[in-house]
Order: C-alpha cells, then sequence, then structure tokens
C-alpha cells in the first residue's frame, strides 16, 4: 500500500511541476480534524480509466450512495514537503434504486492530501486505501465479480478512495469559507484480482463517482 501511495504522489508532482506550499490556507493545513459529506453515483468504468482519462460514465441501473466520513490528521507537511497524513472512518449507504435491498457500509483506511495548485489555483489531490466491509454486495459489484470470479463475492474489499478538492474561501474570496472544501472522489471497492484469500478470492469490484462537502477544523 505505502509503495502505491508514493508512487501516485510522485506521479502528481511531475503534473502539478513547482509548488508554492505558502499558497495553501494555513488554517487548513494546520487543521486536525475534518468531517465530509458525499453523495455519488455508480459507474461502470474501471479504476484506471476513470484516474487517466477521467471517464465517469453512469452505470446504467442507477444505483448510488450517500455518506458521511470522519477523519484526523497523524502528520502535516510530512518531511518537508507540502503532504498531509490522516486516518479516516466512513459510513455510507447504499441507494438500490430497487434491485436490492438498501443497505449499509463502513470503510476504514488512511489517506494522503498533496497540496499544489492547478492554473494557480490552490488544491489537494488525495489518495486512501483499507478496509470496506458492506452489509450486502452491491448490486453493481456483485453482477461483476460474481462473472468474473466463478460467482464468489465478498463484503470486505479493499477500498481505494482517490480524488481532489479545492476550498470555498479561494473559490468565492471569502476568508470565513476556507476551512470548508468541495471536492470530487471515486469510491472504489475491489478484491485485487484473485490474488486476497480475505477477499474470497474475487476479481472486479465497484467505483461510484462522488461530489462531497468536507469540513476542516
Amino acid at each position: 500500500m505505502a509503495l502505491w501511495i508514493e508512487i501516485s504522489l510522485f506521479t502528481f508532482s511531475l503534473i502539478s511541476g513547482n509548488v508554492n506550499a505558502d499558497a495553501y490556507p494555513q488554517n487548513l493545513i494546520e487543521s486536525r480534524r475534518s468531517i465530509r459529506l458525499y453523495s455519488g453515483y455508480a459507474t461502470h468504468r474501471p479504476l484506471m480509466a476513470i484516474v487517466s482519462i477521467g471517464d465517469i460514465r453512469p452505470e446504467y441501473h442507477g444505483t448510488g450512495i450517500n455518506g458521511l466520513d470522519i477523519s484526523q490528521k497523524i502528520a502535516s507537511n510530512w518531511k518537508g514537503y507540502p503532504i498531509d497524513w490522516s486516518i479516516r472512518l466512513g459510513f455510507l449507504r447504499h441507494q438500490e434504486n430497487g434491485f436490492q435491498p438498501n443497505h449499509n457500509q463502513v470503510n476504514g483506511l488512511i489517506m494522503v492530501h498533496y497540496r499544489t495548485q492547478y492554473n494557480g489555483f490552490p488544491i489537494r489531490l488525495f489518495i486512501g486505501e483499507g478496509l470496506s466491509y458492506s452489509e450486502q454486495i452491491p448490486y453493481v459489484e456483485g453482477r461483476e465479480t460474481r462473472r468474473l470470479s466463478d460467482e464468489r463475492d465478498s463484503q470486505l474489499m479493499n477500498y481505494i478512495n482517490i480524488g481532489f478538492d479545492f476550498n470555498l474561501g479561494d473559490m468565492f474570496q471569502n476568508p470565513s469559507l476556507t476551512p470548508i472544501t468541495i471536492g470530487f472522489a471515486d469510491y472504489h471497492r475491489s478484491g485485487i484480482y484473485k490474488k486476497i484469500k480475505l477477499f474470497n478470492r474475487t476479481q472486479g469490484g465497484s467505483n461510484f463517482i462522488s461530489i462531497f462537502l468536507e469540513y476542516n477544523f
């Protein structure tokens, strides 16, 4: 996991070029906790297509998620870089659009934020990895994992959360809104190509494209 995150951060740094760390609001850097509210829809596109070319077309069954994450920062300006680490716990509700009962899911992960700029505008890129447990197999996920895994599926899966955000204070030139960020993220569950016994040796998974608001304090 750590190697995967470090490779991603290196890629982020190549994309973003020179970073002026002072451009990002100091009160956000110093904040220790956050609460995120989000809502999203299922997409049938794979994680790499989402990240590399921004392919976020919705999956035709119309299922989605609504959720809440809480986080605790564990390191700021890691090794002198504009990088912050946090641990995060999430609870979400699957909205299955009548195809099966709605149900709950919990996620736990380690996340890293990388502060940078896009066309001179301060943003944060982030990626996190951990575990996800769902009360039932999400409908769209189950269709794929059972097809690819000899009818196997798993309630416990690997979990990745990746995306970007920016703060409303910069967006509206209003310092009172600086603690609030708005962003986009992919909420991804997978069995890691049948390699992990803990995930019932499943292949495939699910992706949910979400918009969120996060309050940092």
